[in-house]
């Protein structure tokens, strides 16, 4: 009878095992979130095949997404803008369908974040001084503040997703170099990357690669990455960390 009892057990055990495997989606639910690469926004201004779908398809390409939106980016998205996207909890109909923030990043298994270059550009325009004549005052005063409201996002987003996060640093869209405006990338660029390592996010860095590669920023008129440099975030990303998934 003993005997009897412990099998029935084991074969309960065996069997809430087999629901939970065929009933459990392992497949990877993406959300891409921010400013205007996580839009897309290509050097021509066309909205087309941004990193984000690059990554998409790769995932889908491998039998693994189950999900896929960039609904909640916007081209004009500050960190501001997102915090309080996240305080009112934004709703948005896609695909006829309500979803909300807050539920989106509670289901990610993975998200991906460019956030906080349009803080950037406002508070460079707004400099009293050119942007290749700043001084050490304001690149820390513009960098600390950014990074500060950074945190802010980086902590309310980790209240919701405790999955993988991907932030991409900051790229310099001026198409050319300074003194000031490296010391400025590099400081900025150093301190979200400390913010990363707070808060378990792994970090893509972009500005590098841009900076020595002139085909990834090919218009003058516009800020915006060209369809290679998408391209190339998008395998940098799978590179380092999609490829086992």
């Amino acid at each position: 009878m003993k005997h009897k009892k412990i099998i029935i057990f084991f074969l309960l055990i065996i069997f809430v095992y087999l629901i939970y495997y065929f009933n459990h989606d392992t497949k990877i639910t993406y959300l891409a979130l921010g400013d205007s690469l996580s839009v897309g926004i290509d050097s021509n201004g066309n909205t087309n095949y941004g990193y984000s779908n690059h990554l998409a398809n790769y995932l889908k390409g491998q039998d693994n997404l189950n999900y896929y939106t960039n609904a909640f980016s916007s081209t004009t998205a500050r960190i501001d803008d997102l915090l309080y996207n996240l305080e009112i909890n934004q709703i948005i109909t896609t695909n006829n369908k309500k979803i909300s923030l807050k539920k989106c990043l509670q289901d990610a298994d993975l998200i991906t974040l460019s956030i906080g270059m349009n803080d950037l550009l406002a508070d460079l325009t707004l400099s009293t001084t050119s942007v290749d004549n700043l001084s050490n005052e304001e690149i820390t005063t513009i960098s600390d503040s950014i990074t500060k409201d950074l945190e802010k996002l980086f902590k309310e987003i980790r209240k919701y997703c405790k999955k993988q996060i991907i932030f991409l640093n900051y790229y310099n869209p001026y198409m050319t170099s300074s003194p000031s405006l490296d010391r400025l990338f590099t400081y900025i660029n150093n301190n979200t990357e400390q913010l990363t390592v707070k808060y378990n996010i792994d970090y893509i860095d972009i500005y590098t690669p841009f900076k020595n590669n002139k085909s990834y920023l090919s218009n003058p008129t516009n800020i915006y990455p060209t369809t290679t440099a998408y391209s190339f975030i998008a395998n940098k990303i799978i590179e380092k960390h999609l490829s086992n998934k």
